[in-house]
């Protein structure tokens, strides 16, 4: 039996982080080569080019070093399995956020380009993907070490409580890139050249993502608190309710601003993250309108037959 085989039959993350190692070998060759082919030289963006080096490679050695500590199982009991291991983990998390952050950064010049869009796509893919793979190391940790499925309690706490967590999540980034957008293009200091300042136009589009995001979240957070405040057997006869008006409230409110947000003159024109959140939370609205329309519709016929017990929550 190989090295490679017997790590893999003692740890349950082993293909986690051998994924992981490669993104982050992807991702550190990607920002170095940004770095050296950027057109933004500005001193502030130049240090943030050399912190998100610094962060890939960090991420680089580290995952290196696990995936070479699961074929020593005398050094591997060390770590695997351990509080160690789960504190790696999260510093690898935290350091993937802040990459995410730095390169999709229109003034950093390095996955986006001044209007927004991606322009390295090894690097802004990459990057997210390794955000996303370390999110499922830390839930693959939790279950083994402490018994928490993450993704099971969502799917069975409570009726499309994962949608709304997701439509949550969706908020935060449409709200933070629009924000951030705006404060590039359209602030009083913005750092960039007079010929990358926003129009009238494109700076109103980035201030109605704003209150979108900040729309959904806030009504995805509601419903979340309201779901994991109730017990499985409990009942909220008005939390159906609200699901119905704030899923519609949130669908509505994407469809009606997803022209205007990815149209020619918006900020989610070129492909970057306010295009894709935008679309996802539109996405995950019309999905908990039409779960909500579906639990309605097979109440209304269960009472019409004289059935009990029917829960829409």
């Amino acid at each position: 039996m190989t090295a490679a085989t017997t790590a893999a039959s003692t740890s349950p993350r082993f293909g986690y982080w051998v994924a992981f190692f490669i993104f982050s070998t992807i991702t550190l060759g990607a920002t170095i080569e940004a770095q050296a082919h950027t057109d933004r030289l500005s001193p502030a963006a130049q240090s943030n080019q050399r912190y998100a080096v610094a962060c890939a490679t960090i991420l680089f050695l580290l995952s290196i070093m696990v995936v070479i500590l699961h074929t020593k199982p005398l050094l591997s009991s060390i770590i695997l399995g351990t509080k160690i291991e789960g504190f790696i983990i999260l510093v690898l998390i935290t350091f993937w956020t802040a990459l995410v952050a730095i390169v999709s950064d229109t003034r950093h010049g390095l996955a986006t380009d001044s209007s927004g869009s991606i322009a390295n796509g090894n690097l802004y893919y990459f990057s997210w993907i390794g955000l996303c793979t370390g999110v499922a190391l830390m839930t693959s940790f939790l279950r083994s070490k402490f018994g928490f499925d993450l993704g099971g309690e969502l799917r069975s706490r409570a009726e499309r409580l994962q949608q709304w967590v997701w439509a949550g999540m969706l908020g935060l980034v449409q709200m933070g890139s629009s924000a951030r957008l705006f404060d590039n293009h359209c602030g009083q200091q913005t750092g960039l050249g007079e010929a990358e300042i926003g129009t009238i136009t494109f700076c109103r589009r980035c201030q109605l993502g704003i209150v979108i995001g900040i729309f959904t979240a806030i009504f995805s957070v509601a419903i979340v608190g309201f779901k994991l405040g109730v017990s499985r057997n409990g009942k909220l006869p008005w939390l159906f309710t609200a699901e119905i008006v704030l899923s519609g409230m949130i669908a509505g409110g994407q469809a009606g601003s997803v022209g205007f947000l990815t149209g020619q003159e918006g900020p989610a024109a070129p492909l970057n993250n306010l295009y894709y959140s935008t679309w996802g939370a539109l996405a995950v609205g019309l999905v908990l309108v039409g779960s909500c329309v579906e639990n309605w519709s097979t109440a209304k016929s269960s009472l019409r037959d004289g059935e009990e017990g029917v829960s829409l929550t």
